[in-house]
């Protein structure tokens, strides 16, 4: 059976002094602010891959979100009726607004997550937008590589590698401005609309946090600049379609909290306008939606990519289909979707397109048939699920209580920023859930991935 540390588990474990702990503790460690109550448990053991297997997670996360900015054209010929009708709920203002914000080709970041099974990777989901977690598992990058021999030898430091996913994306994030604003010159001030929950001492946290990371960039790019936190509301449009914040103008607004903090009139006049770096348009929810997986893998069964394009998307991306009545197509045989769902429930998950920590995902051999047919009601009464083949992960071991090592389950969560592969984090279960739900918000591990030159 593989184990998390693939080949060099040799190397990882025979290294190891003393009883390492299961998982970090942030007191006990430099941490930044903002992670000392970091919710989720972080593994003290890194995972390890080869470097082709990092060269296959870096062409999914580059290739495969240019491949999703095609579905508006390839499946919908732009037709705002339909784009409205499937995304949007038949509101063919939103369909045309959100056709419009597409248009304009603003490149958003994205995370891709992945099962690795006997077959190779699978994508479950491709997850697009601002508000994309995971990223926070790279501030515990330092302590996991101290604790490690192998990490931190002089003669082998560079043999593993980390991507550092925060700076990778807050270096996208300035390139993109640039690129939306080419005439910017001097200063360059990033929002990020966070709404009123949080006290004033998590508020500057966060802004502390991410300011630090953005003055390295900006000093790069000969910037200067601030990162500012509030209410969207609180931006207001000038006559020229600057966006200002009091009297601070501002280049780019991030939407960290999407279920709260919506695109105002102000911020989004601006972004036509083309004052605003603004990667949380409206267009951003259609290319996040899950029942993309589906039209792109109908996009390559009718050759509208090239043979390299259609054979990536048929073999990393699950037979997936909306959950809706009528006929469907499942391994060459025409079956009533009903009556595919009860004759394959053991390989078959139904989950909303649009969800989230691991909400509303039904796996179908961990449930009874009632519990079953409860899914199916639900998505069919309240519409916007998917139906996928199940794509189980191969076992791999990783320490669990006492250091035993034990079979865990993994989903592999791997960043792209345009052309930038963002790296790889995984979270990981030694005991699949009453749902079968592998997440870090229903009690996975999470860990930090580490590539072997």
């Amino acid at each position: 059976m593989n184990s998390i540390l693939f080949g060099k588990y040799d190397d990882f474990t025979t290294d190891v002094s003393g009883e390492l702990p299961l998982c970090i503790n942030p007191d006990h460690y430099d941490v930044p602010s903002i992670l000392r109550n970091y919710e989720y448990p972080v593994s003290s053991w890194p995972v390890v891959i080869d470097s082709a297997t990092a060269e296959e997670l870096n062409h999914l996360t580059t290739r495969l979100p240019q491949l999703l900015r095609l579905v508006p054209s390839l499946y919908f010929n732009n037709d705002i009726k339909r784009l409205a009708d499937y995304y949007f709920k038949g509101d063919e203002m939103l369909g045309q607004i959100g056709l419009l914000c597409h248009n304009k080709n603003i490149e958003v970041g994205c995370r891709l997550d992945l099962t690795l099974t006997n077959d190779g990777f699978r994508v479950l989901e491709i997850n697009m937008g601002t508000s994309i977690g995971g990223w926070q598992v790279q501030s515990f990058e330092s302590v996991i590589r101290s604790l490690h021999a192998p990490l931190v030898k002089d003669t082998t430091a560079a043999a593993f590698t980390a991507p550092n996913t925060q700076r990778i994306y807050i270096r996208f994030l300035v390139s993109n401005i640039m690129k939306q604003l080419p005439a910017l010159q001097g200063t360059m001030n990033v929002f990020i609309a966070i709404g009123n929950d949080l006290s004033a001492e998590d508020n500057e946290n966060i802004r502390a946090f991410f300011d630090e990371l953005l003055q390295k960039e900006l000093a790069d790019a000969r910037l200067k600049g601030r990162t500012l936190l509030g209410e969207i509301a609180s931006l207001k449009i000038k006559l020229n379609g600057d966006l200002y914040l009091g009297d601070v103008p501002i280049h780019s607004v991030l939407i960290f909290n999407p279920l709260t903090e919506v695109v105002t009139p102000d911020v989004f006049r601006s972004f036509l306008l083309g004052k605003i770096y603004l990667p949380d348009h409206l267009g951003t929810p259609m290319l996040g939606d899950k029942r993309n997986l589906s039209l792109l893998r109908a996009i390559a069964e009718k050759d509208l990519l090239d043979p390299a394009d259609k054979a990536l998307v048929l073999k990393h991306i699950p037979w997936t289909v909306p959950v809706e009545e009528g006929q469907v197509t499942f391994h060459g045989q025409t079956y009533d979707l009903r009556e595919l769902i009860q004759r394959e429930k053991d390989q078959l998950v139904i989950k909303a397109a649009n969800g989230f920590q691991g909400k509303n995902v039904f796996v179908g051999k961990f449930l009874t048939t009632e519990e079953w047919n409860q899914a199916l009601v639900l998505a069919l009464d309240n519409g916007g699920f998917i139906l996928q083949e199940l794509s189980e992960s191969l076992d791999f071991l990783a320490p669990a209580a006492a250091n035993q090592w034990v079979p865990h389950k993994l989903i592999w969560g791997a960043f792209g920023y345009g052309n930038n592969y963002g790296g790889v984090w995984v979270r990981m279960s030694s005991r699949q859930t009453g749902q079968g739900v592998i997440n870090s918000a229903t009690g996975a591990v999470e860990a930090i991935v580490y590539e072997s030159r």
